[in-house]
Parts: C-alpha cells; sequence; structure tokens
C-alpha cells in the first residue's frame, strides 16, 4: 500500500532512474550531439508521437535506441547531421512512427475487430 501511495504522489521510480542514467549517457556526448539530441527530444515531446500514443516516451525506448544511434556514431567518428541528415524534423517523424507503428497498428486491428465482432 505504501508503494502504490508513493508511486501515486512521485512517480514510478524505476523510470525516473532509468530517465537519469540515460540523461548521463546523453550528457557525455559531445556537444554537437547534445545539443542534436536535446532538439529531438524536445520536437518529439512538444508535437507528440505519430498517432498520439504516448505509451512509446513512457517506456524510454526510443530515446535510449537514439541514444545507442549517436554513441555508435560518435565511436565511428561520424558527424551528427551524417547520422541525422538536414531534416531533423523528417529523421524525428520517422523514429517516431518506426518505434511505435507496430503497437499502434496491433491496437488499432485488435480495438476494430473487437467492435465489429459485438456487432455495434
Amino acid at each position: 500500500m505504501a508503494k502504490s501511495f508513493i508511486e501515486w504522489i512521485v512517480g514510478d521510480l524505476d523510470a525516473k532512474r532509468e530517465y537519469k542514467k540515460m540523461k548521463k549517457r546523453v550528457n557525455a556526448l559531445p556537444k554537437e550531439y547534445r545539443f542534436a539530441f536535446r532538439k529531438i527530444e524536445h520536437y518529439m515531446y512538444s508535437i507528440g508521437p505519430v498517432g498520439g500514443d504516448m505509451s512509446m516516451f513512457a517506456d524510454l525506448t526510443l530515446f535510449t535506441g537514439l541514444v545507442d544511434l549517436f554513441e555508435a556514431s560518435v565511436a565511428e567518428g561520424r558527424q551528427v547531421l551524417d547520422v541525422i541528415g538536414s531534416d531533423i524534423s523528417r529523421f524525428s517523424d520517422e523514429l517516431m512512427r518506426a518505434s511505435g507503428s507496430d503497437a499502434m497498428g496491433k491496437k488499432l486491428n485488435q480495438e476494430v475487430m473487437e467492435r465489429l465482432n459485438r456487432g455495434e
């Protein structure tokens, strides 16, 4: 009971720990990569994910995947614009679409089939 009350007040502590770990990794990136990551993160949170499914942001998979990509690119000596291109909003949109499309598509199929099968 106490844990659920605390989580209700302050949120999921494990998710906060994971977020802090991810942010430490971002802060360890070179300046250009940090800047790009923060701008992409801000853009994604501002416009929301394609289809409106915020659950893709809740588990941080999308952002940790981006940090993984950036860390690997730094190790290869690549410039950030070589990784994300010059159309950063398109890169961000495609990243969101790729990370959430399967779950959103399955949810859509399930909801439509359940409703149509009930005859509503």
